[in-house]
């Protein structure tokens, strides 16, 4: 079986810097998204079962500004769970049901706060760190 994806021809990983809205597809699977906050914007997730079991990419803001910037499920799904942690070991963002954004948050998130996402055909897992509580939500 074929594999789908960004690295289904090669072993080396693709990044891609985003400075806009932009919507994913199956074969964004395995990259690594680089965040410019300088303007808010949208990142649309395909749907869980489009996306299917395996899919996953990894997202960290480099450039911090004053955009918000989301990681949202399609419209019609609530698929994102798992928990974002704080390096300061202050409190965290998690979600035990589906949600549907993942936010850096304007003016606070700090370069270097991430999250990463896996799907199982049905949901988004997410997990990732933060510098300090409330760069990152889930909600």
């Amino acid at each position: 079986m074929a594999k789908l994806g960004s690295r289904a021809s090669y072993g080396g990983t693709v990044v891609d810097n985003l400075t806009e809205a932009r919507t994913l597809d199956p074969s964004d699977s395995g990259k690594v998204f680089t965040i410019d906050q300088d303007a808010s914007f949208d990142i649309t997730l395909p749907t869980a079962s489009k996306a299917g079991v395996g899919w996953n990419a990894k997202f960290i803001l480099t450039d911090r500004g004053s955009g918000t910037v989301k990681v949202i499920p399609n419209s019609s799904e609530d698929t994102l769970i798992g928990m974002i942690v704080s390096a300061d070991t202050s409190a965290g963002a998690s979600a035990e049901s589906g949600v549907d954004e993942l936010i850096w948050v304007a003016s606070t998130a700090s370069v270097g706060d991430w999250a990463e996402l896996v799907c199982d055909g049905s949901n988004f897992f997410v997990s990732g760190q933060m510098a300090d509580a409330d760069h990152m939500t889930l909600a």
